[in-house]
């Protein structure tokens, strides 16, 4: 009869997600990071290929939707993405967004445009046109 578990076998109680030691030493693990694309005022962003701009009915507002997921947009999310068809640069896009909320200085709305960009970007949504 055993006194206890074998010395390799895994704490049951401990947590599912629990790293399994040496998994990168020998090759199974990745250390590679996604790649982040660089959003400046040159690129022109696009939608990444598993992004899909829609309308949604029921709440009068757009979606941006993706595999298992989707983001609601604010009217001004909805106004970025949409120009986000490789045509336009982000300082076109600044430039036209600016005329339309023209209360805001220039910089603030440059400012807003790049950070969001830069998530959308982190999360692979969107791609800076530089690929």
């Amino acid at each position: 009869m055993r006194g206890g578990p074998d010395p390799q076998d895994r704490d049951p109680v401990a947590p599912a997600r629990q790293p399994v030691h040496g998994l990168r030493r020998a090759g199974l693990g990745s250390r590679r990071r996604p790649r982040v694309s660089t959003i400046t005022s040159e690129s022109r962003p696009t939608l990444a290929a598993k992004a899909r701009l829609r309308w949604d009915r029921q709440t009068s507002r757009y979606l941006l939707l993706y595999p298992e997921r989707g983001l609601v947009l604010n009217p001004t999310a909805a106004d970025v993405v949409q120009l986000c068809t490789g045509e336009h640069t982000v300082g076109a896009i600044v430039d036209r967004l600016a005329a339309k909320y023209a209360p805001q200085p220039r910089e603030d709305v440059a400012r807003e445009i790049l950070a969001f960009l830069a998530q959308m970007a982190e999360r692979g949504l969107i791609r800076s046109g530089h690929e």
